[in-house]
């Protein structure tokens, strides 16, 4: 008698219907957090549309899934920066920030232009987790913001970048923020 085991992809696809019609908004935040588990590319469409989900920790854990995918989540992030909703915006700038792939950094530098300070905000803070050179400018543009909370999460991150690249750019950067070596 031969019995076939359920495999992860046997999983995936229960897992992907319970993120979007489970009732439980903790069931459905797991099966988010379980899905980046499974390592297969037909989850990141799934976990896209948890950014727009009703509760915040579905939206939360969704975010998290999709930085702990990695350099496969960028391209679908990247596009859910154009999403008309600033929530998910914002979210989508969260996960990139955790990612480490070069396509990040300019896309985080653009929203730093976005109308809504809180995606000014989560841009800025994803720029000084992996500071590109190209961004030390855009950052200390951000120093202006109309946000106090905008202005000091640039500080942070140009202070981070700072200590990373070095040379003239750490002095101008020293220099914008006012400190010394």
């Amino acid at each position: 008698m031969s019995h076939d085991a359920p495999t992860i992809d046997d999983a995936v696809g229960p897992l992907i219907e319970t993120l979007r019609e489970g009732p439980d908004p903790a069931i459905r935040a797991f099966s988010a957090l379980t899905l980046a588990q499974c390592n297969r590319p037909v989850v990141v469409p799934a976990l896209i549309a948890a950014l727009v989900d009703p509760e915040k920790v579905v939206r939360a854990a969704a975010t998290r899934a999709l930085a702990g995918l990695g350099p496969e989540a960028v391209p679908a992030l990247i596009a859910a920066l154009g999403d008309p909703s600033w929530v998910v915006r914002y979210r989508a700038a969260e996960a990139l920030g955790g990612i480490r792939d070069p396509r990040v950094s300019p896309a985080l530098v653009a929203l730093l232009e976005d109308e809504k300070d809180h995606v000014r905000y989560m841009a800025a803070k994803g720029l000084g987790a992996d500071p590109a050179p190209a961004a030390i400018d855009p950052l200390l543009g951000r120093l202006d913001d109309e946000n106090p909370f905008v202005r000091r999460m640039a500080a942070q991150s140009l202070t981070s970048a700072a200590a990373q690249v070095g040379g003239a750019d750490a002095a101008r950067i020293r220099s914008a923020l006012g400190t010394r070596d």
